[in-house]
């Protein structure tokens, strides 16, 4: 009787049994089951069952969320200019340089007495630099046949002037203007020369022939031109600009005139005397 009893509770408590089972903690994941779930939950395609009806957007197609910049993004966009597709001008349209206008000085120099204006000579005083002309660095002034030759000549500041003599006989230069000098004899076929850092007329003499007389005319600037016979005169191609211009011949007093250049002509006309 207790044998019947025995099977017959146990077959009522097999059940129950089973049932506490099936309702026990799920197995701990391991980090190693944690990433094959993982991969096997991105690897899998989506069910059919998950697919959106026809006409709503897929999640694939939709943009992304913006995103804030950071402060190195901001950084960057403030110092980069915006593309907006229109060509820098920096690059490729450069701006060339301003051109210098240039005009002539023209004019005519009167003396008196009327002879003396194929030796008269303009200068500008604050002549510009740019472009200067390259004469009137160096000059030769002859001792020949008892002359200077030529009568005038004409340096600027810083130029050298040669002296040499033709004749079979030797001869001096000196003189008494400005800074005054004195090259001493210098014999046939022989020369001698000097620099001036200064600007003036300087009349040449012979200690040896009282009867020689020439000038020797050292300008501030490498602007000046000489006078026709007639007195006319011309400077090329000075920049624009206000200088100062000054007028001078042989034993005539210097005028100095104001003139402003531009593109074209300007006309100085001037009148020196004694």
């Amino acid at each position: 009787m207790k044998r019947i009893l025995t099977l017959a509770a146990l077959a009522a408590i097999g059940p129950l049994a089973s049932f506490v089972g099936c309702e026990g903690e799920p197995p701990v994941q391991t980090p190693e089951n944690a990433t094959a779930v993982a991969s096997e939950v991105v690897s899998a395609a989506p069910s059919a069952s998950t697919q959106p009806p026809p006409g709503a957007p897929s999640m694939s197609s939709c943009p992304p969320p913006p995103c804030l910049p950071t402060t190195s993004a901001v950084a960057s966009a403030s110092a980069t200019p915006a593309s907006s597709g229109a060509p820098s001008v920096e690059t490729t349209l450069p701006v060339p340089p301003t051109a210098v206008a240039r005009g002539n000085i023209v004019g005519t120099v009167t003396t008196q007495p009327a002879a003396l204006q194929s030796q008269a000579v303009v200068y500008l005083e604050d002549g510009p630099n740019e472009d200067a002309p390259g004469h009137l660095q160096s000059v030769t002034i002859a001792n020949r046949q008892m002359n200077f030759v030529p009568y005038v000549s004409v340096i600027a500041v810083g130029g050298k002037a040669v002296f040499v003599n033709d004749d079979p006989f030797p001869h001096n230069v000196f003189s008494p203007d400005n800074e005054k000098f004195n090259m001493g004899n210098i014999p046939q076929n022989g020369a001698h020369f000097r620099v001036f850092k200064a600007p003036g007329a300087y009349s040449l003499l012979c200690n040896l022939h009282p009867g020689m007389l020439g000038y020797l005319l050292v300008t501030p600037s490498t602007w000046a031109a000489r006078g026709d016979p007639k007195g006319k005169f011309t400077m090329k191609h000075v920049p624009s600009g206000t200088y100062r211009i000054t007028a001078w011949a042989p034993r005539q007093r210097p005028i100095t005139k104001s003139v402003i250049v531009a593109d074209g002509d300007v006309t100085v006309n001037v009148d020196i005397h004694r």
